[in-house]
């Protein structure tokens, strides 16, 4: 009852909240010594500091204010975002050479209200005249925000010129970035830095994906069909996230968000049936993959990764994809064992319930999303 408990509340607070997502910040530097920062960030979250040290919208005392916000048309947004402007400014910090620069807003791009389960995009495009030839830059985040992921770059037409993502933890400092002799992140490093980031966006962030694996994890203790359960689903979402990547693969996720939901309550269902097919099963944990695969490349794609990053990046998200994965098919799996040492019923008290939550929070979701 415990695990169910919990489920549920977990659960219910992921169905009406929007997951708060890091702001992407972009600085170039022109030959004619301007320099430009774009900021891709959730505006209704930064307008109401609510933050990434929030796991999601509700987390907030001022979701409400969110709410309201979110529903708002672009040009009415754009307006409360004026007197809201200044305060957001103070709570940046761009250092060219070690002296502050002050940021002009030069154009706002918002998206429309659209689908109001995910957080709305905003653009931000600021510039700064500067004195002199940049020889370093620093960035800070306000801490209000969380986390952000910083590149830059010395502008030239039709060339690839941006650094690697740099990845900021609650609003910390990027540190003095030396324009001349920028610090070289090996594969090595990359491949580690988008492990954690493949793991986060499942653990703790991505709740289709965690009860998508759970509903997997409850169909069986026998690991040679569990085995064969989760190597189908890695190897499906594997190759459409791969295709997607490299833009042989395109599907709206207007089709895509309502059959992950969808597949979750699939899934669930299939676990109450006293017979199951490993067959049948691994078929359509094996086509779900695919569509499962699709909604992490959505993610994976807004990094808008460099040719010669683009395979430790993709490997590097993947292992943390499925190191997250390992870990919720353990902790079920332990769970279930503990049950059935002590001799209990782990069908009838986890198994049945819990698929049954499952299947309904999944169709739920998918009508959501459909409807929406």
């Amino acid at each position: 009852m415990k695990l169910l408990f919990l489920l549920l509340l977990f659960t219910n607070i992921a169905t009406q909240a929007d997951v708060v997502k890091p702001a992407l910040v972009e600085i170039s530097i022109f030959e004619n010594k301007t320099l430009e920062v774009r900021i891709d960030l959730s505006l209704e979250a930064a307008m109401t500091g609510i933050g990434t040290q929030y796991k999601n919208t509700t987390d907030s005392p001022d979701s409400a204010r969110y709410d309201e916000l979110r529903a708002l048309e672009p040009n009415n947004l754009r307006q409360k975002f004026k007197k809201f402007e200044t305060e957001f400014l103070n709570s940046l910090q761009l250092k060219i050479n070690s002296e502050q620069q002050l940021l002009s807003l030069t154009q706002v791009d918002i998206d429309i209200v659209g689908y109001k389960k995910r957080p709305r995009k905003t653009t931000l495009t600021y510039i700064a005249k500067l004195t002199e030839w940049p020889k370093a830059l620093s960035w800070q985040y306000g801490k209000i925000h969380g986390d952000s992921a910083l590149r830059w770059q010395i502008y030239q037409a039709n060339e690839y010129n941006w650094s690697q993502w740099q990845w900021l933890r609650g609003g910390d400092p990027s540190g003095m970035i030396h324009i001349d002799h920028p610090e070289f992140q090996s594969d090595t490093q990359r491949f580690l830095q988008f492990i954690k980031i493949g793991f986060d966006h499942v653990v703790p962030l991505g709740w289709d994906h965690i009860l998508f694996i759970i509903g997997m994890a409850l169909s069986s203790l026998l690991w040679r069909r569990l085995l064969i359960l989760v190597s189908a689903f890695t190897l499906a979402h594997t190759l459409t996230l791969g295709l997607a990547m490299i833009e042989v693969l395109e599907v709206s996720a207007r089709l895509v968000e309502p059959l992950i939901a969808f597949s979750i309550a699939y899934v669930a269902i299939e676990n109450l049936l006293i017979k199951q097919s490993i067959k049948r099963k691994t078929v359509i944990v094996f086509l779900f993959g695919l569509v499962h695969g699709l909604g992490f490349a959505s993610m994976l794609q807004e990094f808008e990764l460099s040719p010669e990053s683009f395979l430790s990046t993709l490997i590097g998200f993947n292992v943390g994809v499925e190191l997250a994965q390992v870990m919720i098919v353990t902790v079920v799996v332990m769970l279930l064992l503990s049950l059935r040492a002590l001799g209990r019923n782990y069908r009838q008290l986890v198994v049945i319930p819990v698929s049954v939550l499952i299947a309904l929070i999944g169709f739920w979701w998918g009508l959501e999303r459909l409807f929406g």
